[in-house]
């Protein structure tokens, strides 16, 4: 197949939360086999969705490498397919215009794993002094479950990964840690009550209001708006005792949202309201933030620990916030946990729940390490403006390295203003000199 038929065929198949990643996998083995790949598949359901993660060997199938390169297939929630105007009003309809091709996943990142795939290629059938495989894996985009359970399982282990990223050619040598947390925030019997009388339609006094953000990575706060923070603004100047009928925004936890409503009865309650619980919550994470900035580091972009409000949702008998936190190498463990800590501690004294759900560490990889000269040799020769950098997301690597890989983060593509939002897209010679790059990596880590 065609390298950019088969671009296309990739992000038609919906590999998001919804979605799973299992079609996009199964389109794969089909490709990378009749490259001539030895192709291992396997299959994970996560909360009814059918994952999996793919493996492709250039020779024999192996438990163990000396080098991963490693993408990961699944993509964010697309949000309202009106927004994606390139497209067609179609998030997994790709288009091309002006030499860039537009849809979900675009940039962050199937479209990499076809530039891995075609790369090595070349070698396949071929001995070289040391054994790669290219990987595809489930579950980045939110917990990063398919790098986890690649690695527990034993499907395969490696000295090195080369984790795909949109870095703009830069390479990656330390990124953030993250936190994904839920607040969960239950109504009162008093306020189950009323909210029945407005169901039952004796509640004609409700308000509803919209709120409008501009989208961006949630390690990016500064470059978007978000529609749930004007949300909780806006509720701050309203009375307490307000009853809350809906409020809703947001897509995912590490997504800026775009969008959020809420609707509200002004009527008399006792004691303290769902509506109070939100607004004290947000202004503990609001002065958390003033504690974030105290510690620094410079090389990162934003140089300070980061909160995003993500997603925020009722249900029959609550309200449950989704967000995230990320934490540059500066910050210590001990330091992370005192800041979530205090923030459980004051949650839990308004009787609402806090949770961290998922919890990776930071990375950071010495820039002396041979991995790394060698990598960067190889791109700066395709790429002469390419640098050594560090990113404010956290991906795979951030699982290998803790695992005890020596992981670096890389890929074609721009991440900010691009990644994750409806216009994502990628130059298609950006595709192709990815694709020459890895080649040149194989060559000269695996002695071809």
């Amino acid at each position: 197949m065609e390298f950019i038929q088969a671009c296309k065929e990739l992000i038609a198949i919906d590999s998001s939360p919804s979605g799973g990643t299992l079609k996009a996998a199964e389109f794969l083995k089909t490709l990378a086999e009749s490259m001539g790949f030895q192709v291992k598949l396997i299959e994970d359901l996560q909360k009814g969705v059918s994952e999996a993660n793919i493996i492709c060997f250039p020779g024999e199938i192996k438990e163990q490498v000396h080098l991963m390169l490693q993408t990961h297939l699944d993509t964010v929630d697309p949000g309202s397919f009106a927004f994606w105007d390139k497209n067609g009003s179609n998030p997994f309809n790709a288009s091309i215009h002006d030499g860039t091709i537009y849809g979900l996943g675009a940039a962050d990142t199937k479209l990499d794993f076809l530039c891995k795939l075609f790369a090595a290629k070349d070698f396949v059938s071929q001995t070289g002094e040391r054994d790669f495989a290219v990987v595809g894996t489930y579950g980045e985009e939110y917990n990063m479950g398919g790098a986890v359970r690649l690695i527990r399982h034993k499907s395969l282990l490696a000295e090195k990964a080369l984790v795909s990223e949109p870095t703009h050619f830069n390479l990656v040598t330390a990124g953030k840690g993250l936190a994904n947390i839920e607040i969960t925030i239950s109504f009162s019997k008093e306020e189950m009550e009323a909210k029945l009388e407005h169901d039952s339609g004796e509640g004609l006094s409700t308000q509803c209001k919209m709120f409008k953000g501009v989208a961006a990575h949630s390690s990016q706060p500064l470059s978007g708006e978000n529609a749930i923070e004007k949300l909780i603004a806006y509720l701050e100047q309203l009375p307490d005792q307000l009853l809350i009928i809906e409020v809703d925004g947001g897509t995912n936890y590490n997504t800026i949202p775009v969008q959020g409503l809420i609707e509200f009865d002004l009527v008399n309650l006792n004691g303290i309201t769902v509506n109070k619980k939100l607004t004290e919550i947000y202004r503990k994470i609001l002065s958390l933030k003033k504690q974030f900035s105290s510690l620094t580091d410079d090389q990162f972009d934003p140089p300070m620990t980061t909160f995003n409000f993500g997603m925020i949702r009722t249900y029959s008998d609550h309200i449950k916030i989704m967000g995230c936190v990320r934490w540059p190498p500066v910050v210590t463990e001990d330091i992370y946990l005192g800041w979530m800590d205090d923030l459980k501690s004051f949650c839990t004294s308004l009787g609402a729940q806090f949770a961290v759900r998922d919890h990776k560490k930071p990375f950071i990889v010495e820039l002396e390490s041979d991995f790394v000269i060698a990598c960067y040799q190889a791109i700066v020769e395709e790429h002469p403006s390419a640098q050594l950098v560090t990113q404010p997301v956290a991906n795979e690597a951030n699982v290998f390295h803790k695992l005890g890989f020596e992981a670096l983060a890389f890929g074609p593509g721009q991440r900010e203003g691009n990644s994750q939002t409806s216009h994502e897209s990628i130059p298609i010679d950006n595709l192709h000199k990815a694709t020459r790059i890895y080649k040149k990596l194989i060559a000269k880590l695996c002695g071809f």
